[in-house]
């Protein structure tokens, strides 16, 4: 197994599919069992065969790309993958259709954006309609906006977002904030604990070959697994500051005694698809209540190029499209000459309390995160959301 899963990186190439492969009836039992509000038919129809995906492509194998090299160094040693003109990748959420609903590009250090807003509103029941009143509404130096709600692609230079975000990070205090650093021993040691927890936890079980296709059975007694890993990790916690931030006090409690296990496919001695059912790991879920979840892998994914005709976006259009269609597609977000006003170059994360009290304005809690990450204080978010 752990063969087929390095050869992924052996190739120029490579794709990973994330699919809902629940029915709309088993997703429906599933939120039933789970003690919350059951999702409604048509949120369940959408959800699906939802499916998110990615693309990578290189000019060498990617095994031997500088940034998937380097991946287990420093942080401050470690190259932007969006910025490495060599390696191109795409990002892909479809329904089950394969209707695109958005698409990014990365290629040649330029973004590539796509969103069919239309589609978003439709799958989740809403009126596709809005999105051309919405549109018309925008003033003429919101066409980037405009392009972005009919559908369009737009584009953005990577390098110019990366420089501005370090010179934000610099004006905080004259200078970037130090990466705390790994020692490579402790790396190790991290590497060779979860090994043996595995070792001792993870069983495989030879399912048999179709097709030429092989089919192996992974399972793992999920609290035994769960508790295990907890006391392996918890002595090394402190050596990586960065990575185990908020290490928990304790192993979570509501992990079901049970075992648990997932469905492999190889071909060719590769990995091509694992399939997982998250049934498993409620405890409410009683037998015969599903819902499966399938990643695939492809190491024949197209190459990813650069879409045609893509309106070109700067750091200003991207500002004031976020601001302007957070504000409902008025100018709202904006100054006096309907540029983007200076926000603070760190603000205050945002408390439980607060992403609660803007969630009941209309603003979501991943919205409301990426405004905050932006820089944006919650009084900043909630005076966006009042003025809808």
């Amino acid at each position: 197994m752990s063969k087929a899963f390095g050869k992924v990186g052996d190739g120029k190439s490579a794709g990973f599919t994330l699919s809902v492969d629940a029915t709309p009836e088993q997703i429906v039992a599933f939120t039933k069992a789970t003690g919350e509000d059951a999702i409604d038919e048509q949120s369940a129809k959408g959800l699906s065969g939802l499916s998110i995906s990615v693309a990578i492509s290189a000019d060498k194998p990617l095994k031997e790309v500088e940034a998937f090299k380097n991946a287990a160094k420093d942080q401050k040693d470690k190259q932007d993958l969006s910025l490495d003109k060599s390696v191109r990748v795409s990002y892909l959420i479809a329904d089950k259709k394969g209707t695109p609903l958005l698409e990014y590009r990365q290629v040649e250090a330029k973004g590539y954006l796509h969103v069919d807003m239309k589609s978003v509103l439709k799958l989740t029941g809403q009126d596709a309609s809005e999105i051309d009143s919405v549109a018309k509404e925008l003033p003429a130096d919101m066409a980037p906006a405009k392009d972005v709600l009919t559908g369009k692609w737009v584009s953005l230079d990577l390098q110019q977002l990366a420089d501005e975000a370090k010179k934000q990070e610099g004006a905080k205090d004259g200078k970037p904030s130090a990466v705390p650093s790994v020692d490579a021993a402790a790396g190790q040691e991290l590497l060779n604990s979860l090994k043996d927890v595995f070792n001792r936890t993870v069983t495989f079980e030879d399912k048999g070959k179709k097709d030429g296709v092989e089919h192996i059975w992974m399972n793992a007694p999920a609290r035994q697994a769960v508790d295990e890993l907890y006391k392996a990790l918890k002595p090394l916690a402190g050596k990586f500051p960065e990575q185990f931030k908020k290490f928990p006090t304790e192993a979570p409690k509501d992990v079901p005694d049970r075992k648990v296990g997932a469905d492999l496919y190889l071909k060719d001695g590769a990995l091509s698809s694992a399939t997982f059912d998250l049934a498993q790991l409620e405890k409410k879920a009683d037998p015969g209540v599903n819902f499966p979840i399938k990643l695939s892998f492809n190491q024949d994914a197209p190459k990813v190029d650069a879409p045609a005709d893509a309106t070109k976006m700067t750091t200003e259009d991207l500002m004031k499209t976020f601001l302007v269609l957070a504000s409902g597609g008025e100018d709202a977000g904006l100054d006096e000459d309907g540029g983007v006003p200076p926000v603070p170059a760190d603000a205050a994360p945002l408390t439980a309390a607060q992403l609660k009290q803007l969630a009941a304005l209309g603003v979501p809690e991943a919205q409301a995160k990426a405004f905050n990450t932006m820089g944006l204080g919650f009084e900043d978010i909630k005076a966006l959301a009042t003025e809808k």
